[in-house]
């Protein structure tokens, strides 16, 4: 009896997992409507950009171990490219703020001024989503944040094998708690403050990294200016 009700807790953890996982990595629509095509192609040329600038940073020689170590399996599957996802996109939310992220970000030397040009090339292609509300969240959190997905489920290079995104946040917004389901990496690309791996708060700048372990707490926040982060995780 010990082993059954041992069993079906492990089995109510892992779906609780996995459904609170969507709050940050929602799956858009490509996934359930069949209103686009996905074709092999060559990958496109903005795409394979912003995949080698955000790859150039994420596993420089001063990246943690395992940020490193989990960055270094989703880039590795990205040299090999995946499909081409054609299908109109909506016009993307909070480009105002997307632009004031990008001017500061292009300002912090070349690897970020080539990643803030790939961004801005690439952002009005994407399909930027919002996630719903949840713990701790700011009040309109449905609207003052979007996320998109560059290579994975629902992205722009459709694959199932690993995800790599971005998040758009406007100032003053905090996300709400979550757990989630992969190990997942962050990029900050901005000035903002994550709560990972039930740390606490740690204060982040262009170019901090942070690692959240799988089953762990996650949460990000900005103040007066917006929050642009990118992050990657191995599917499986």
């Amino acid at each position: 009896m010990r082993a059954v009700t041992k069993e079906s807790s492990v089995a109510s953890l892992k779906s609780r997992l996995r459904r609170e996982a969507d709050l940050l990595l929602h799956r858009g629509t490509r996934a359930t409507q069949g209103d686009y095509s996905v074709r092999r192609a060559s990958r496109p040329v903005a795409v394979q950009r912003l995949i080698g600038a955000l790859g150039n940073i994420m596993l420089s020689d001063s990246t943690p171990m395992m940020e490193k170590f989990v960055a270094g399996k989703v880039f590795h599957r990205l040299q090999e490219p995946g499909a081409v996802a054609n299908k109109p996109v909506a016009a993307m939310p909070l480009a105002t703020q997307m632009q004031f992220a990008l001017r500061h970000l292009s300002q912090k030397g070349p690897a970020f001024a080539e990643v803030a040009s790939a961004i801005g090339d690439l952002a009005k292609s994407l399909e930027w989503v919002a996630s719903k509300t949840g713990p701790f969240a700011s009040l309109n959190i449905e609207h003052t944040h979007a996320h998109a997905v560059v290579a994975g489920v629902s992205g722009v290079e459709e694959r199932d094998d690993v995800a790599l995104g971005l998040t758009i946040m406007a100032p003053y917004t905090r996300f709400p708690d979550h757990i989630q389901y992969r190990s997942r990496v962050f990029l900050a690309l901005s000035d903002c403050e994550f709560s990972c791996d039930d740390k606490g708060w740690q204060r982040g700048s262009v170019g901090s990294i942070f690692f959240n372990d799988a089953g762990h707490n996650v949460a990000m926040r900005c103040t007066a200016r917006p929050l642009l982060a990118a992050w990657c995780h191995v599917e499986r």
